[in-house]
């Protein structure tokens, strides 16, 4: 049977307040399926960072998904091929390199070559982390001659070549002083850049750094 009555609720704004209450109390929504993944991928990458620069390339799979906490299935799920999870972990320290140096660069620095000091500061610095990226040990030493890289290695430098051939600053002198430091920062820890050298040769860097 029908019920006829009115719908006293449209004409109460208390019983409608109400209404919004009961819905804004629901329990709030689980966290999106995909921030689920991108959480496994980000942890599958840091345990294959950690674990290649610790054993070495030859390391299984296996061994990284254990270190991540998940499954070999969940990793080959992400990464069904070894190659496609070398290239996320170069592409991965390759962004990071780059936001280390651009993060450094000095807006206030009204003059010619402000990234290429960015880049001088940013692999000559006392404890850097962007130097790690040219150490002996790093994920693009290990990783950047591998076969199928070869394509990724080359738009990350030519990347790096335009970015710097706009910076206002004499090309040949760019190139010295962005090779000596990529250098330096592949000496620094060793017995062949020691600590005073290694200020010796920054300040002196930045010096060439700037335009003439």
């Amino acid at each position: 049977m029908e019920n006829d009555e009115p719908d006293d609720r449209a004409d109460d704004p208390a019983g409608a307040s109400a209404d919004a209450a009961r819905v804004d109390a629901r329990p709030a929504a689980q966290p999106a399926p995909q921030r689920d993944k991108e959480r496994t991928r980000a942890a599958i990458l840091d345990a294959a960072a950690s674990m290649i620069v610790e054993h070495g390339s030859g390391v299984s799979l296996a061994d990284i998904a254990r270190r991540a906490g998940v499954s070999k299935g969940a990793l080959t799920h992400h990464f069904p091929h070894r190659l496609e999870l070398e290239k996320a972990l170069v592409r991965r320290s390759n962004e990071q390199f780059w936001a280390d140096v651009h993060a450094l660069v000095d807006l206030s620095e009204n003059r010619p070559g402000k990234l290429l000091r960015a880049y001088v500061r940013a692999l000559t610095a006392p404890d850097s982390r962007a130097a790690e990226i040219f150490s002996p040990s790093s994920l693009l030493t290990v990783l950047g001659d591998r076969p199928g890289m070869e394509e990724l290695v080359d738009e990350d430098a030519a990347r790096w070549r335009e970015a710097l051939s706009v910076d206002g600053f004499d090309p040949a002198q760019a190139l010295v002083v962005r090779l000596a430091s990529e250098g330096l920062a592949m000496n620094m820890g060793t017995p062949y850049a020691t600590e005073q050298e290694r200020e010796l040769a920054h300040a002196r860097l930045l010096e060439l750094a700037e335009p003439r």
